[in-house]
């Protein structure tokens, strides 16, 4: 209903138009020379056809503004799909409730254009390989993406409105935006890039931290640059080993039929066949390095990951120690994960003596940890341990570790060896549950 002022204010305007031609109509007729009666008739039936046009045209004039009304509540309350109805003749009325559909159909689009524009952020802040951390103005966590909840090792639920001394963050308030650090999450310890910025969401306070791993940024530089070198290495190398495997074998079948001292022949033959031996196993070498630079996509599977590692053990037949769960099922490559687990726990077993029992633990956690225990001699040089070609042992190939880190960067999981207190090594592997 309008306002009782407006309307009284549209009676006023009204009664002002007609009240002088409705008094001088009354005047008229009792100036004309009828009876009595008939002028009493007449004058209520034009009083009535007065009094009911006045009280039309407010009605008129009071759905028209009802109606805009409630064009302006549903679009103020967000609902974008009602519709005036627009006359066809032209006048302000129609060329108001135009443009209010108009302003719907623009609000309406810009309502869809906004939720994509939501959904492609929300796709991109869950794929992103780096840690995205939003807090309020209490420092209390407002958002976090996947990439968060694995480096901290807990679930969304969990981590929202927990603050950052919560999760001894609180290092991040006072890092300076697109800097380099060593942080510590966990057992990961790296040089992180911070990427600091605040914003403003429902008028209070934010800051945004986006955190990247710039030693994984380089390892993946680095192993690139090894692939590239290796790949070049076993072209030049390989095309040279085939000649001289080739021509030793036919020099060796020449040298049978050649009369010469029985001595020098076989002298000649055993260095020929030196030669080929070394060329022959240089080229299995060589072959052996190709894993690195043609390492396959992993093709993942839901699998049980359990009985996998007692297959394991079994084959291996190495004095294993298992923990593991009744069931750990996840997305993974089934063959790569047996190969990487295969060169681990054979370091393992190698690296320690005859009364070296290996550990290996299966937890989960909002993400899998394996880990492989061995009482050896630990680590010896750190900084090499994923460089290809980099080898402590004797008959080393410097394959196996390099092989291993691939695997589980394939698998958007993260492989660590340190040195345990009481002597060996630790091996860590982290692993997502999602693919």
């Amino acid at each position: 209903m309008l306002n009782a002022s407006f309307e009284k204010k549209i009676l006023i305007i009204v009664l002002w138009a007609i009240l002088p031609s409705y008094v001088l109509a009354l005047l008229l007729l009792w100036l004309i020379d009828i009876s009595f009666y008939l002028q009493s008739l007449v004058s209520i039936f034009l009083t009535s056809i007065v009094g009911f046009s006045i009280s039309a045209f407010i009605r008129n004039i009071e759905d028209q503004f009802i109606s805009l009304s409630n064009l302006v509540e549903a679009l103020n309350i967000g609902d974008f799909s009602l519709r005036g109805k627009v006359e066809k003749r032209q006048s302000g009325h129609s060329d108001l409730i135009f443009q209010l559909n108009t302003l719907a159909d623009s609000l309406t689009t810009a309502r869809y254009d906004f939720k994509e524009s939501q959904l492609l952020l929300a796709k991109v802040i869950k794929q992103i390989k780096v840690a995205i951390i939003a807090c309020d103005e209490n420092n209390k966590l407002t958002m976090v993406n996947p990439e968060t909840e694995k480096l901290l090792g807990m679930g969304e639920s969990k981590l929202i409105h927990k603050t950052l001394s919560d999760l001894s963050l609180t290092q991040l308030q006072n890092i300076n935006s697109n800097s380099i650090e060593h942080l510590t999450f966990g057992s990961r310890n790296a040089r992180w890039h911070i990427y600091k910025d605040g914003f403003r969401e429902q008028g209070t306070q934010h800051t945004l931290y986006i955190l990247s791993d710039m030693d994984l940024l380089l390892n993946q530089q680095e192993q690139k640059a090894w692939k590239d070198l290796v790949r070049v290495l076993s072209h030049e190398i390989n095309n040279s080993l085939a000649p001289i495997i080739s021509l030793t074998s036919t020099l060796d079948k020449m040298i049978s039929y050649t009369d010469i001292d029985n001595d020098d022949k076989t002298d000649v033959q055993s260095g020929l066949s030196i030669i080929q031996d070394r060329a022959t196993s240089l080229k299995r070498f060589i072959q052996g390095y190709r894993a690195l630079t043609h390492l396959p996509e992993p093709k993942k599977k839901l699998i049980d990951l359990v009985p996998v590692i007692e297959q394991l053990v079994v084959l291996l037949k190495y004095p294993i120690k298992l923990n593991l769960p009744r069931q750990l099922k996840m997305q993974v490559d089934a063959t790569q994960i047996e190969q990487c687990l295969i060169n681990l726990l054979k370091n393992a077993y190698e690296a320690g003596g005859p009364d070296n029992i290996i550990e290996l633990n299966v937890s989960l956690n909002n993400q899998v940890l394996i880990e492989i225990l061995d009482k050896g001699v630990g680590i010896q040089n750190s900084a090499n341990l994923f460089v290809p070609l980099y080898t402590t042992k004797l008959e080393g190939t410097g394959i196996g570790l390099s092989l291993c880190k691939q695997i589980i960067q394939a698998h958007n999981g993260h492989l660590q060896l340190t040195n345990r207190q009481s002597g060996g090594c630790r091996v860590e592997i982290k692993l997502s549950i999602s693919p």
